[in-house]
């Protein structure tokens, strides 16, 4: 009988435990299921969608290689196999490694510091990541996929990641304006001694260019299409196509 009591004492401080738990976990749920925090995860949709070998790229006319299609852009780029530095259809690289451990990293702490000062009331983060950079949740996703993208050594993967760039910077902005309006000189405090989204990089933007105006954003898409356009018609003659050679022959090229 007391082995009885003893099991279902065990039993209940378990539950107990569970519920507790639970609650102390409830502001974590919260955050996942907000749609702000599937919006941050926009950028990455868009990367994969672009970075995908599409079929029907074979049938879109290349409007810089007459005679083409865009099918290219799904071939791999050459590059010396000798190089530990960089990643080979066979093993990553060095860069392309250290960029994706660094990317994870920052992430999972920018994201462990959110999840905490959630717990505590909320508020502006300005200690721990938040003091290196304002965006390190966006810094993380950035470095990461740069290390997937110079690994997957395909011209799509390159035009995808600066699209990610790209929607990153933006919804950094729009944070901006959002915070500012929250919290005013507070936040103008912080951006001052805090760089935006690259580690000690400060510079003195003109008032033209900040979060309010419009120019901002229009810049950033004009820099977009140009290095989209960059890719497109300097990259044809860095690739190959797969289909074409061995792995014996990798090392020739």
């Amino acid at each position: 009988m007391m082995v009885l009591k003893a099991d279902a004492g065990w039993f209940f401080r378990r539950i107990l435990e569970f519920m507790l738990a639970a609650i102390n976990i409830a502001p974590s749920i919260t955050v996942i299921i907000n749609p702000l925090f599937f919006i941050m995860f926009l950028p990455v949709g868009a990367y994969a969608i672009l970075a995908w070998p599409w079929s029907l790229l074979k049938d879109i006319p290349d409007p810089f290689h007459p005679g083409e299609s865009l099918y290219w852009l799904t071939y791999a780029i050459k590059i010396d196999e000798e190089n530990v530095f960089l990643p080979s259809l066979f093993r990553w690289g060095v860069v392309d490694l250290s960029l994706l451990a660094a990317g994870l990293v920052f992430f999972l702490a920018a994201f462990i510091f959110w999840l905490i000062n959630l717990s505590r009331g909320g508020g502006l983060i300005t200690s721990g990541v938040y003091g290196v950079v304002r965006h390190p949740q966006y810094l993380g996703i950035i470095l990461l996929t740069l290390g997937v993208t110079i690994r997957t050594l395909r011209p799509a993967s390159l035009i995808a990641w600066i699209t990610l760039l790209t929607g990153y910077l933006i919804l950094a902005s729009l944070e901006e304006k959002n915070l500012l309006k929250i919290y005013g000189e507070k936040y103008v405090e912080y951006s001052k001694r805090t760089a935006f989204i690259i580690p000690y990089l400060k510079p003195n933007l003109p008032s033209w260019l900040s979060p309010e105006k419009p120019y901002r954003y229009m810049l950033l898409a004009v820099i977009w299409a140009a290095l989209v356009v960059t890719v497109m018609v300097y990259m044809r003659d860095r690739v190959f196509a797969l289909r074409s050679i061995s792995p014996r022959g990798l090392g020739s090229i």
